[in-house]
This record gives structure tokens, sequence and C-alpha cells, in this order.
């Protein structure tokens, strides 16, 4: 059973939602505010945190600040705030996915069931693949930089293993957003950016130059160098 943390100060929303992934298998725990749910992270394990962003005594940000570096659990931010930059925000610090109020219960549900499926995949093929200083262990799921291991989050290693499955091919965005965020995913560019920077910061010699994950002009990005045709073939 899957522990989730619902840190929201609304009580009308915060009974619902309970409510909801209760009677979906769910182990549910509440924090009304921020302090409270600061005190719940570092007592307790969850495979999943509902975080609201404006929260009283402790807000989102700062909650998402204190996991930051950390094994984190996967985050989806449920706020009132739909803007872009809160969105963009939200995911440079951490946060797996950002879903508006007001939202459905299956839209919810749907959210918590692909970020599990991220944090416990399937092992990949057995493969090793390999790109400048870096080396993927597909079947392992291990990523090691110049005889380092790299920690990764859940999210960050399902976009690198999408990618690296299909090294020397460029990935177009919407089948990397499908694949990794899900199937009602597709246009949502700004997780990509996000997600490929933070990618980049942990396994590029020079970030801002890269060569193993390499944006193709507006069609995508790939995984190491291109494919040669007998390659291809």
């Amino acid at each position: 059973m899957s522990r989730i943390l619902l840190v929201e100060d609304d009580v009308a929303l915060r009974n619902s939602v309970r409510q909801i992934l209760e009677r979906s298998g769910y182990d549910v725990k509440v924090a009304a505010d921020g302090a409270a749910g600061v005190r719940e992270l570092q007592s307790a394990a969850f495979e999943v945190v509902l975080l609201d962003i404006g929260l009283p005594f402790v807000d989102g940000w700062r909650i998402l600040g204190t996991l930051e570096g950390k094994r984190l659990p996967s985050v989806i931010v449920i706020s009132a705030r739909g803007e872009e930059r809160d969105k963009v925000r939200a995911l440079d610090m951490g946060a797996d996915d950002y879903l508006a109020k007001p939202f459905g219960a299956d839209e919810l549900l749907a959210r918590i069931r692909v970020v599990l499926r991220r944090a416990q995949p399937a092992p990949g093929p057995s493969r090793i693949v390999r790109s400048g200083g870096v080396t993927i262990d597909l079947a392992g799921q291990s990523v090691v930089r110049d005889g380092a291991e790299v920690k990764l989050s859940p999210t960050e290693y399902g976009l690198l293993s999408v990618l690296a499955q299909n090294a020397g091919k460029v990935m177009d965005h919407r089948t990397l957003l499908r694949t990794v965020w899900g199937p009602t995913y597709g246009d949502e560019r700004n997780y990509l950016r996000t997600f490929i920077q933070r990618l980049r910061s942990k396994l590029e010699a020079d970030h801002k130059n890269p060569e193993i994950i390499v944006t193709v002009g507006a069609r995508g990005y790939r995984f190491g160098p291109p494919l040669t045709s007998d390659q291809a073939t």
C-alpha cells in the first residue's frame, strides 16, 4: 500500500481528496499547514507528496527547498496558481508534476499512478549504454559518471532511460512527454526543458555545451551522437 502525504490547508478539499485516496486503497496522512507537513516529512517515509503552495506558517516553496538534494518522494504540487512561471518554478525546485485547482478525482489518481510507476520502474533491457563519461545500466537501473554513481529522481531516471534506450535517435517532444509523464501529456515542453536541464547539470562536463543529451533544433532531444547509416540499418 503506497503512502501519500497530503499537505493542504483547505479543510473541504483536504477531506475530499483524503476520501478519494483512501477509497482507492492508499495509506493517507494529512497535514493542515506547512509546519505540520515538514514534521511529517521528517518523521516518516512517503512515496508521494501532494503539496499545496499557499500554506500557513511554512509555504510550499520552502518545503520544496528543504527537499532539494535529498532522496525525494514523488512530489505533485496542487495549487490554485496555474500560471506558467509557477509551474516552472515548482519543477525547477524538484516537483515531478503540477496539478492546477480545481481538478477531478480521475485526473488526480492518474497523476499519482504515473509517478508511482516511475518510482518503481520495471527493469529495462539487458543493455549498457555509454556516452562521454556516462554509463547507464538499463537492467540494473544505475547511472555512473566517471566512476561515481549519479543519484537521480525517479522522473529524471525515467526520462534518461527513454533517451538512452533510443541512443543516437531524435526523440520528439510529444513522444517523450507521453512516454514519461503519461498519455494525457504532449504540449508541456516546459516539463522537458526543466528535466533536461537537471539531467545535464548532473551528467554533462559542460552543461551549457551538452554532448550527452543534445537538443536537435525544434525536433526534440537525442542521447549521444547520431546513428551512422550502418548503425541505423
